[in-house]
């Protein structure tokens, strides 16, 4: 079966990545994946892909070309713009994937031209939501009216993880690290905030990058904090950091689902988060109580995890693995053609 995965670009973030693991997850289930990008910014490894094509220019045409010529069976992308124009596919063969929380973004923003332009894309389309708490957020608070939502989770390649997590010595012993980047969303002035008030013998790292940096960089200084704060900024391989965390300190103001928390608790190491509903998902269980309700709370809770954490059992983690190669083979095998 041929598969084709389409999205704006391989920049180092989020979806690049998420894009990049399913890709890598159906090609090991037997699927002939064609990964296609429409920008040449290229920031992850790509050496592991059989077919990768950098389509800028003619972009709908040359995606219906490239259908017809391989013989597409589905589509799975982020992209309804370009999508939805195709006419060598229906959309009843296209998934369109959602990342992240609209609602709790745009309502505050009072984006209201963007919601009602989301209830206009996603209206009857195939969508696969990362997380329920997507799937909620889509249904529930942007009103949007799909033909079918599936929630199937990121993958998250635990081998891969393991294996770069030793390939380089971090050279500090006690330290918090957080990894994500500059943006509002992820909130690094909380983060600062609540880093000021744990104890003085852990440093903090912070492994990202974003336009947010230099003003969390006068805050570390008005905090007189820049002997103990370590921008390292973007790392194409982060997990030795994660790996030999003392803590992962999460202080994201909405996330679909937490991948940083994801690896790190692979990695045997502690996370404590902001209620980011999609951390919910993740830390679970015992977990849970480690989701601060409010920035007072986050400081007890970090306070509390350094000194003594519940044992991180896989499964916390398991459900993001290979067994997500069944969500896709149902998926698949599914005829849509008279829903």
């Amino acid at each position: 079966m041929n598969i084709l995965l389409f999205i704006k670009n391989l920049q180092g973030r989020g979806v690049s990545k998420v894009y990049l693991n399913l890709a890598k997850l159906l090609q090991s289930g037997g699927y002939n994946v064609y990964f296609v990008i429409r920008q040449n910014i290229v920031e992850f490894d790509t050496s592991f892909l059989n077919n990768f094509f950098i389509i800028s220019e003619n972009i709908t045409t040359n995606l219906d070309n490239l259908i017809e010529k391989k013989k597409i069976d589905y589509i799975i992308s982020n992209n309804v713009e370009y999508c939805q124009k195709l006419s060598n596919i229906s959309q009843n063969k296209i998934f369109y994937s959602v990342h992240m929380l609209w609602g709790e973004r745009l309502f505050k923003q009072l984006r209201f031209k963007k919601i009602w332009q989301l209830q206009k894309e996603y209206k009857n389309k195939n969508i696969i939501a990362i997380s329920n708490a997507v799937k909620d957020d889509l249904l529930n608070k942007i009103k949007v009216k799909p033909k079918r939502v599936d929630v199937i989770y990121d993958y998250f390649d635990f081998d891969e993880i393991e294996k770069k997590s030793n390939e380089y010595k971090v050279n500090l012993d006690n330290y918090i690290v957080n990894v994500g980047a500059f943006s509002s969303e992820k909130n690094h002035k909380l983060l600062i905030e609540t880093y000021k008030e744990i104890d003085s013998k852990y440093d903090l790292v912070l492994i990202g990058d974003g336009k947010l940096k230099a003003k969390i960089e006068k805050l570390v200084k008005k905090y007189n904090l820049e002997s103990r704060v370590h921008f390292l900024g973007f790392l194409k391989n982060p997990y030795p950091y994660l790996k030999n965390a003392k803590l992962t300190l999460l202080s994201s103001k909405n996330e679909s689902l937490h991948g940083v928390a994801v690896e790190s608790l692979f990695l045997n190491t502690p996370v404590v988060s902001t209620d980011s509903k999609g951390v919910r998902e993740v830390l679970t269980g015992d977990l849970n109580y480690f989701i601060a309700k409010d920035s007072k709370q986050l400081i007890s809770l970090s306070q509390e995890a350094l000194l003594k954490y519940p044992k991180i059992d896989n499964i916390y983690y398991n459900k993001f693995s290979k067994e997500l190669l069944n969500s896709y083979n149902s998926l698949f095998k599914k005829d849509y053609s008279n829903e």
